[in-house]
């Protein structure tokens, strides 16, 4: 069994792209529209527009969380210096989600740089959703670096600690979630239980709405969100800057 265990632990360090995690100091300065629209995306009902979307529409949401205007170009079409984008919203957004799908599965990211090319067909590969969060910011300032922290079965409370820092952070951490053998969906983990209860709030992108994750359930790889209980990876934003 510990051995089963540990080739698990090396699957994900591996699906991750980077060694077995320790923790790494984080950004303490997150972008201020970050705090101001805390609950903004998760409250939108702003739903993926396909089934292998879920990492792009958290990708959208957590910049919407970290950028008030182009929050309010997807919610109105209206930004300073440029004709309304007619638009209606869901199609804004869904547009929006289907190109960012595209610009973090080609062979070059959005900074013009060489990728690692993944099949659209499965979804967003966690090391491009860090790639494109570190080149747009999302919740922290474009540039910040972001690193994938796998999440090993036997230190599942270790990852929940490491999210709940980002996110007190004022962070908004990309969580994936799956089953035993494989990570299925994306969530976007925003900040705490509204009412202040023990636990966190993430956007659900396949339903557009909040789901709760509890530090019980996670340790239990048990979350229920969206028909997935195993929680996978996180990805956080990291001290160090990108230059």
């Amino acid at each position: 069994m510990r051995l089963l265990e540990h080739l698990v632990d090396r699957l994900r360090d591996a699906l991750a792209g980077r060694p077995a995690p320790g923790r790494e100091p984080l950004s303490p300065d997150p972008l201020r529209g970050a705090q101001a629209g805390a609950f903004r995306g998760v409250r939108a009902g702003l739903v993926q527009p396909d089934r292998t979307t879920c990492g792009s529409a958290c990708l959208v949401v957590a910049r919407m969380l970290g950028d008030d205007d182009y929050a309010r170009w997807l919610g109105t079409g209206e930004v300073t210096g440029r004709p309304r984008d007619p638009r209606p919203r869901d199609r804004r957004f869904a547009d929006e989600v289907l190109a960012t799908h595209v610009r973090t599965n080609r062979w070059y990211g959005a900074s013009g740089a060489l990728q690692v090319a993944w099949p659209r067909a499965l979804g967003t590969a966690p090391w491009a959703l860090a790639h494109e969060l570190t080149i747009t910011g999302g919740t922290s300032p474009p540039g910040t670096r972001h690193r994938v922290r796998s999440v090993s079965p036997r230190r599942r409370g270790e990852a929940y600690d490491d999210v709940v820092h980002a996110v007190s952070l004022g962070h908004a951490v990309p969580l994936y979630v799956g089953n035993r053998s494989l990570p299925r969906h994306v969530v976007l983990v925003v900040g705490p239980l509204i009412g202040g209860d023990d636990g966190l709030t993430a956007y659900d992108p396949a339903t557009g709405r909040p789901a709760t994750i509890t530090r019980d359930a996670f340790e239990r790889g048990d979350l229920r969100v969206s028909g997935w209980s195993e929680p996978w990876f996180a990805v956080l934003p990291a001290g160090r800057t990108a230059h």
